[in-house]
């Protein structure tokens, strides 16, 4: 089972303008595998997931106002990855995480 956040910018024009920055941060990633037709695909290193049915341990969806994460896993080097994405986000512009229940996330 996986895990759900939303990922929200404080100023939603800044997003859309940055959309492509974003995504080629994503792609620098040393768990991204590769962008299919609605996500960008991370996968981690030694995961459980690429053993089981899973090819990816997290997608993004890019949306009109938020990017949509889906986490079903996170080895060490996803969590290093997403904090990494976070961090770099977060010198960019403000952001809010919130999980599946709509509370902020700890990322």
């Amino acid at each position: 089972m996986s895990a759900e956040f939303q990922l929200f910018f404080n100023d939603e024009k800044w997003y859309i303008a940055h959309k492509d920055k974003i995504a080629n941060k994503i792609k620098t990633l040393n768990t991204y595998i590769k962008k299919n037709d609605s996500a960008y695909l991370l996968s981690g290193i030694g995961s459980i997931s690429n053993k089981g049915n899973w090819p990816f341990d997290v997608r993004f969806f890019f949306e009109d106002k938020r990017i949509f994460i889906e986490i079903s896993a996170h080895p060490l080097s996803i969590e290093k990855d997403l904090k990494a994405l976070f961090t770099w986000l977060r010198k960019q512009t403000g952001i809010v995480i919130l999980d599946e229940d709509g509370e902020l996330a700890g990322w």
